[in-house]
């Protein structure tokens, strides 16, 4: 933690030092109409010699509806999917991301590593919720993972993928 004279703390300072070195990156994806049952994928990649190490801050997953979370490492890709572009959360920087995300193609999941829910609600009480996935974590060349985020309630819904990391060069 960093506290400023003024008393002012800043919990993750590493990370605010890549935003400001232009190596803080965001990416998010609205899917709309997602029917009961049914899922949708966001695969992120770390690719093989980008000469980059990733440290993931957080995934937020936001579900007007109930929704279970599973997270899988070591996937692999079938058919690709529709490209996200990253974000530089420095506006001034033209830094690019190294990392690959995608959504909506077809993948082949590996190990999972982490599993829970989102709340939902019924009727008048239908308000939904907002998880956040997991802590920091490390994410080295050619290692990738997998978001899959399954409409359990038995209507179709709206949800939202947040994802936010920073980027450090090899040395």
């Amino acid at each position: 933690m960093l506290q400023f004279v003024d008393g002012t703390l800043l919990v993750n300072s590493r990370f605010m030092k890549k935003i400001y070195e232009g190596y803080g990156f965001s990416v998010s994806h609205r899917f709309e109409g997602v029917s009961s049952g049914s899922n949708v994928d966001v695969y992120f990649e770390n690719p093989a010699d980008s000469g980059r190490e990733v440290f993931l801050i957080v995934i937020e997953v936001v579900s007007f509806a109930q929704a279970w979370i599973d997270i899988y490492r070591g996937n692999s890709v079938t058919t690709s999917g529709t490209k996200i572009t990253p974000v530089n959360l420095n506006f001034a920087s033209n830094n690019s991301s190294v990392c690959n995300v995608e959504y909506g193609g077809t993948y082949a999941t590996g190990t999972q590593v982490h599993q829970t829910v989102c709340p939902g609600g019924s009727r008048i009480r239908a308000v939904g919720g907002a998880v956040e996935v997991g802590e920091t974590v490390v994410i080295p060349e050619d290692f990738n993972f997998l978001i899959r985020v399954t409409n359990k309630s038995a209507s179709t819904t709206d949800l939202s993928i947040h994802i936010l990391w920073f980027e450090e060069p090899l040395t």
